[in-house]
């Protein structure tokens, strides 16, 4: 860039030259450029708007502005250990707001889990 182009980007508006041909080029002010999480969630809810405005989200679940997880850290163990293991790192990082347990501290599978392969068996040639 030259430094003349330096001092019309730096601008709050785009000369029009410049801008003109952007056509369908839009800035969302709400959202940072390294706010990865939200910056997702638009794309996510750019695809459903497009198959709600089609007319192709007939029985799709609501859209929330947040997924389940929403922007928070996930942390998966093997045992019962993490929880202490968590607790301590919480505490010694300062990090507030605790923990949330997602699901059941034991590991209950649904009925349907393994109950059919999804393989076929080969018989032979």
């Amino acid at each position: 860039m030259r430094a003349r182009e330096f001092v019309v980007e730096s601008r709050a508006a785009l000369d029009p030259r410049i801008g003109n041909p952007l056509k369908h080029t839009f800035i969302i002010p709400g959202i940072r450029n390294n706010d990865a999480y939200h910056t997702y969630r638009l794309a996510t809810a750019m695809a459903r708007a497009r198959a709600d405005i089609g007319g192709d989200s007939e029985g799709f679940p609501a859209f929330t502005d947040q997924s389940a997880f929403g922007q928070n850290a996930v942390v998966v163990g093997f045992n019962n250990s993490v929880d202490e293991v968590i607790d301590r790192a919480l505490a010694m990082t300062g990090t507030p707001g605790g923990k949330v347990t997602v699901g059941t501290k034991e590991s209950e599978e649904p009925n349907d889990t393994d109950t059919q392969s999804p393989i076929r068996g080969f018989r032979g040639y």
